[in-house]
């Protein structure tokens, strides 16, 4: 006998089937689904290069191998101010010591003529004073080469860094400065003023820094994105050609209307599972080999999709459980939405209310984490759906407690339920109306039991 009630899955396996099979056929998912996990997998590592690049500058520099360093001379032209000397270069005790060194000016010879003479690997220095856009004074490096110069594009860079370093230590010394007093002075103040006694410590025990938290909710806002907007919008749209093609009233012969919804909903649950299992598994061995090329790297200071693997076993299963958790609300959501539908026109429509709560969330994931208020954190804990998007880094980071997730998980929870029964009450009726778009007080009719039978067809025994 058929099961007549509103909640009954009957048919959901099938639809779960067709739905993820229709997905990997669907190129423009498959596409999808292939560049979300090469993006998850190969940004960490990308990011790191760049990290890599920008902290081992200074020791490039320095570490120069002599071999690769086919500059013969040096002519440099001093109009700075500031004396410099073959010894204040220091090229003896670096991978720049076979360049000679001279002054040309010293002898009566003039940039013009020197610029024009220069050989193949002969490198020209200008060292002068200038004004900034702003008309402040500045000191200027200039290093020129030939035209025909056999000399390398990074070689040249290596050795300007090198001089610019070797010129700011002789200024200091001759301004009777001291170079690490220098920058300890002009480096100015990161901290905040002033604290009450419970923000000083809990800002002295914080377990990460300014950097890692934002790095931290940076990558949790992208996940949450990239899964809820694929899956949101496939869901509006699936949803909303059976209802146009008139395919559901067919369907229904067979399946219930919630297991409709439902059968799409595990699909696209499935197909996000897979992405997010093969990527964070990507992500652990692309990480893997970058250790062994740039050497361990622990800190969680960029975005990178292996930080999940560092915040600890129980953290991550709060991350995952909240992804979790708001992919099931948005949905319901999704489903209801593209079940509003008439018309093609309408999924535009349909799909911007979903996008516009996600990129809400989006922001509250990105910048409420930095901000050092345990108030804001507090209430921002206990918005309905919102704050699955922060609570999970909010309490890695050791700004709310577990009393305070788990009661925000426990909303959230509510939250879900109540959207499931909600989609079960109102999704029949929905996708057996035609017309124009249906407004949301017509939704919310049909919640409380309040809308005209009129307006909906016969449901298919």
């Amino acid at each position: 006998m058929k099961n007549n009630s509103i909640y009954s899955m009957e048919g959901v396996g099938k639809v779960y089937k067709f739905t993820l099979t229709q997905a990997f056929k669907n190129k423009g998912y498959r596409a999808s689904f292939i560049i979300m996990i090469l993006v998850i997998v190969f940004l960490g590592p990308i990011m790191r290069l760049g990290a890599s690049s920008g902290q081992n500058i200074e020791k490039s520099i320095n570490d120069v191998k002599e071999d690769k360093v086919n500059i013969t001379e040096l002519l440099i032209f001093n109009d700075s101010g500031v004396r410099i000397d073959e010894e204040d270069l220091g090229f003896a005790d670096s991978g720049y010591k076979n360049i000679s060194v001279s002054f040309p000016a010293e002898k009566d010879q003039k940039i013009d003529s020197v610029k024009a003479s220069l050989t193949s690997t002969q490198v020209l220095l200008l060292l002068k004073t200038d004004v900034n856009e702003s008309g402040m004074p500045e000191y200027k490096l200039q290093l020129i080469s030939s035209d025909d110069t056999e000399i390398k594009p990074d070689i040249l860079d290596s050795l300007g860094s090198f001089l610019i370093e070797k010129f700011d230590n002789a200024r200091y010394e001759q301004a009777g400065v001291d170079k690490d007093i220098m920058t300890l002075v002009s480096s100015g103040f990161n901290e905040k003023k002033t604290y009450t006694d419970e923000e000083f410590t809990n800002a002295s025990n914080r377990k990460y820094s300014d950097m890692e938290v934002v790095a931290l909710g940076t990558t949790f806002a992208v996940i949450i994105m990239m899964v809820l907007s694929l899956a949101s919008s496939y869901i509006v749209s699936s949803v909303m050609e059976e209802k146009v093609s008139k395919l559901v009233e067919t369907l229904m012969i067979s399946v219930r209307p919630l297991a409709l919804v439902m059968g799409k909903i595990f699909a696209m649950m499935t197909y996000v599972l897979l992405i997010l299992v093969i990527s964070f598994a990507g992500s652990k061995l692309s990480n893997s080999v970058m250790d062994m090329i740039v050497g361990k790297n622990e800190t969680k200071e960029m975005l990178n999709f292996d930080v999940l693997f560092k915040v600890g076993f129980m953290n991550a299963v709060f991350v995952i459980f909240a992804v979790i958790l708001l992919f099931f609300i948005f949905a319901f959501f999704a489903g209801i939405a593209g079940g509003s539908c008439s018309k093609a026109e309408d999924m535009q429509s349909a799909n911007g209310s979903v996008t516009t709560l996600i990129m809400i969330g989006y922001i509250v994931a990105m910048f409420v984490p930095g901000i050092e208020n345990e108030m804001v954190h507090t209430i921002i804990s206990f918005v309905p759906i919102f704050s699955l998007f922060v609570v999970p880094v909010l309490y890695i980071t050791e700004s709310i407690s577990l009393p305070v997730l788990l009661s925000s998980f426990a909303i959230n929870i509510v939250i879900a339920i109540a959207m499931f029964f909600i989609c079960a009450k109102v999704y029949r009726q929905l996708i057996l109306i035609d017309g124009s778009k249906i407004k949301i007080s017509t939704i919310l009719k049909m919640v409380f039991g309040k809308s005209s039978s009129g307006k909906a067809k016969k449901e298919v025994a």
